[in-house]
């Protein structure tokens, strides 16, 4: 394999990271974003295992704001509180993302602030046009978010690809830990983000439903929420917000191709993100450095190979088990116990951190559960022993 001229849509985490790696390796390398910077309306959190997995981001950590205290509230009201003994790294999107597109642009990628309008074939790979100008390139990399004309152009029929509607706000607040929020009559959460210089705000719900009226919806019950549980925030003054996220509720949908002899889907574009925590960032990296390996060993056709062998089964077990993580009374008894149980408290923080796996999640909950009814009942026998 030569010298490929590659094309990359998208320059957030993932299509930045794809071109950086792609670049380093002496490829021709495109990257179009006609957004950039820009702020991406999500949380903006990188957990501990994706500090662990990609050690860069320990640079930009002056960037962020450090968080180890969480707070979780169940349908009811019930609340516990936990902290972690490593910190949960919060970036403003505009900072995060810009600083992986240095690293593309100084690995020797071209940046174009073109937005790309339609991609098709051409005699010898893809032909794209971009606001009317038109580049021809040999590798297609589609990274333009959750509803990405890449992904439209390669894999028109995507079955069970979900997006879930998002509203928030941007508030020049401050706050010391993450919280969310869970709810009985619909499946989803609200989430405060303590970011460097401001709060993120948002409720994502899930449905299936796109369009306005959805949006709206959403937004107005986010309104509404914040009134009865956070009326000290004023969204009024902080900047709204309105976005996809990809939440792939079946399994099976993880049997579809995300790549093919010269194009690959990474990112949101491709849906990765895992269905029950919606953390996003790791997976467009490592989406992205999937298809970089597959690249390097020269069969970048491989990279769906690469991809399901390195994280692929985490995802489809995260979607075959969110509708029972999300089901109220599920929810409910784990924030109940964890309030009681200073070991469901550490379950609770290795999940947020990315240290407990969901194979094994259940058999431990289950297990803590246990062991923290045997340490009350002692401790409620012991007085009594002690009388006798």
């Amino acid at each position: 394999m030569g010298r490929l001229r590659i094309g990359v849509v998208g320059g957030g985490p993932a299509g930045a990271y794809a071109a950086w790696q792609a670049a380093a390796q002496g490829h021709e390398v495109t990257l179009f974003d006609h957004r950039a910077p820009w702020e991406k309306p999500c949380g903006g959190g990188i957990t501990v295992k994706a500090q662990d997995e990609f050690p860069w981001i320990g640079e930009l950590e002056p960037r962020a704001r450090e968080v180890t205290e969480f707070r979780f509230r169940s349908p009811t009201d019930r609340e516990v509180e936990f902290g972690c003994p490593r910190p949960t790294l919060i970036f403003a999107r505009a900072e995060f993302d810009e600083a992986v597109r240095e690293r593309a642009r100084a690995a020797g990628a071209r940046q174009l602030a073109l937005k790309v309008q339609s991609v098709e074939r051409g005699r010898a790979g893809w032909v794209l046009d971009a606001q009317g100008e038109r580049f021809e390139v040999d590798f297609l990399i589609g990274a333009d978010g959750a509803v990405s004309t890449v992904r439209e152009s390669v894999l028109p029929d995507f079955p069970d690809f979900l997006n879930s509607i998002a509203a928030g706000f941007f508030i020049p607040a401050r706050l010391e830990r993450i919280e969310t929020k869970f709810f009985a009559d619909a499946r989803g959460y609200l989430w405060f983000f303590p970011r460097p210089d401001h709060l993120s705000v948002g409720l994502c719900l899930w449905g299936g439903e796109s369009g306005a009226a959805a949006g709206r919806e959403t937004r107005q019950r986010l309104l509404e929420l914040l009134e009865t549980y956070y009326p000290d925030l004023d969204p009024g003054s902080g900047k709204g917000y309105g976005a996809f996220i990809p939440t792939i509720m079946n399994p099976d949908c993880w049997k579809v191709p995300r790549g093919g002899r010269d194009w690959a889907l990474v990112g949101d574009a491709g849906g990765f993100v895992d269905a029950i925590t919606g953390e996003g960032i790791f997976y467009a990296l490592r989406s992205a450095r999937a298809w970089s390996r597959a690249l390097a060993a020269g069969r970048p056709e491989t990279y769906d190979k690469v991809w399901r062998s390195e994280f692929g089964h985490e995802l489809a077990k995260a979607s075959a088990l969110v509708h029972r993580f999300y089901h109220p009374r599920f929810i409910e008894r784990v924030i109940g116990f964890g309030a009681k149980s200073a070991s469901v408290r550490r379950l609770l923080s290795d999940l947020v951190m990315g240290n407990q796996s969901y194979v094994t999640l259940r058999r431990r909950l289950q297990r803590e559960i246990v062991r923290g009814a045997a340490r009350r009942m002692t401790r409620f026998l012991k007085p009594a022993a002690a009388a006798r």
